[in-house]
């Protein structure tokens, strides 16, 4: 018995050692970061991670429901297809044709008013907010210079880094971006309880403008940079610029970094797979939402379009304005991809959206794409190409 107490009392004093060494080393998001995961019984960020977060709400305050084809109801996965959505975890699967909702599937519990974790789909809004502000006269120009909005970017190599650089992730900024290093700069931001700080004091490692450099804080940057031109909150302008505007039937969550903190721009945004839809309809409409352009044109048009940067030693050709490019047939479609394979594809040949949401998606091909991408835009189209 007096050993088994020693042996408790050891662990017990080890495990606090531990703690004080993290947060002695700057390192308190370890903390945080193995009490929901590990502890729990999970090796990752999930997608039902919202309540072990502070969040702000999003509010859906003009529900505009959507208009369900004729089609819906009468469409079904084939054996093969569903088999496919499961084994990678999928928990929505929706598919919209012409403005209207055809199919949607929900799996593991989840359903048409479950709401989820985007991760990096965030990002897209993000872009959407900027052109939006574009519209408005908030921003001038992507080339305006981050330091016009944020005086941690008035001095020394920060002063060359503009909005464009983080639009198109060509930073030059020493930001880690893993999902899985407990110690990388993408944990701290999770976890962590200042992600303004985080994003605002990253080194600078090469000359901006260069290469494709997917960080994550390079749109928690961008999203500093519009709460500084509009002098509101980043959820404030979510609801009054896109939520309320888009018609989003539910509201939406999206996770801080404590209770009186920053919004975590660069993931974290939850939502139904039916709003997530909404962005893929305003997108697929050219920045236009129901007869309003809500997203300037020209601005819609050099988002879809691959930033002028090497990618790998190669012309970039699968990133624009934080919207991943690619193609299908040999035609162009655009999407946003999440973490664990959140995804809202647009295919404007075929005046289609999908949106998929789910807990696991497949490595990147040599194309620097996820292979379940294709996938998932190969049974939408087949069952949008049915006829019932």
């Amino acid at each position: 018995m007096r050993l088994l107490r020693n042996l408790i009392l050891g662990i017990a004093g080890l495990v606090l050692i531990l703690i004080a060494l993290a947060y002695l080393t700057g390192n308190d998001h370890l903390v945080r970061g193995v009490r929901f995961t590990y502890l729990m019984g999970r090796s990752s960020p999930e997608i039902d991670d919202r309540d072990f977060f502070p969040y702000a709400t999003i509010p859906a305050t003009a529900p505009q429901p959507w208009p369900q084809s004729a089609r819906y109801g009468k469409l079904a996965l084939s054996t093969e297809q569903e088999a496919k959505l499961q084994e990678l975890h999928s928990v929505g699967f929706a598919v919209f044709q012409h403005d209207s909702l055809i199919f949607e599937q929900y799996f593991n519990g989840w359903d048409a008013d479950s709401v989820s974790n985007s991760f990096s789909v965030a990002k897209s809004y993000v872009n959407v907010l900027t052109g939006i502000a574009m519209g408005e006269g908030r921003i001038n120009s992507v080339f305006q210079p981050v330091g016009d909005f944020l005086p941690e970017y008035k001095e020394g190599c920060y002063t060359k880094i503009t909005l464009w650089h983080l639009l198109t992730m060509s930073t030059g900024l020493d930001w880690s971006e893993s999902g899985a290093d407990p110690f990388s700069d993408n944990a701290k931001g999770y976890y962590g309880t200042n992600v303004r700080e985080l994003s605002l004091m990253q080194p600078c490692r090469e000359e901006p403008g260069k290469e494709l450099d997917y960080i994550s804080g390079s749109t928690q940057v961008m999203a500093e940079v519009l709460e500084a031109a509009y002098g509101k909150p980043l959820d404030e302008l979510v609801r009054e610029k896109i939520w309320t505007p888009l018609g989003c039937e539910h509201d939406a969550y999206w996770g801080k970094d404590r209770a009186d903190g920053d919004l975590k721009a660069f993931c974290c945004l939850y939502a139904t797979a039916r709003d997530f839809g909404r962005i893929g309809q305003l997108y697929l409409d050219s920045g236009m939402w129901r007869g309003k352009q809500l997203v300037p044109r020209e601005y819609w048009q050099a988002s879809i379009t691959p930033a002028a940067i090497q990618d790998k030693g190669s012309p970039n050709q699968r990133y624009g304005y934080f919207w991943w490019l690619a193609e299908v047939d040999g035609r162009p479609i655009h999407y946003c991809r999440g973490f664990h394979g959140e995804y809202v594809v647009v295919i404007p040949h075929e005046d289609l959206v999908l949106v998929r949401t789910g807990m696991k998606r497949e490595e990147v091909n040599a194309t620097g794409h996820p292979q379940d991408v294709f996938e998932w835009i190969a049974i939408a189209r087949e069952l949008a190409a049915r006829r019932v």
